[in-house]
């Protein structure tokens, strides 16, 4: 599985939204990689209007929000 949130390198919402996507990976010993794209232009062109912007194995989850750790978990899971 591969996860990628995309934001602005100072942006904080999408930093404390990898780290929880890595804890919940780690805590459910779940075979993904996970990283953050900072570039404006790749966040055009997957169309991320409001950050941060979340995608699992090239679609599109969510954009805009920060789900609570329990919903994240479930969003993962839902995808194994």
């Amino acid at each position: 599985m591969n996860i990628t949130v995309y934001g602005p390198s100072g942006c904080s919402n999408c930093t404390q939204l990898k780290e929880t996507t890595e804890a919940v990976v780690e805590r459910n010993d779940i075979d993904a990689d996970v990283t953050k794209e900072t570039d404006m232009t790749e966040l055009a062109a997957k169309g991320v209007m409001s950050t941060p912007g979340f995608e699992i194995d090239d679609e599109m989850v969510f954009s805009g929000s920060t789900p609570s750790e329990d919903e994240l978990e479930d969003i993962i899971t839902d995808r194994l």
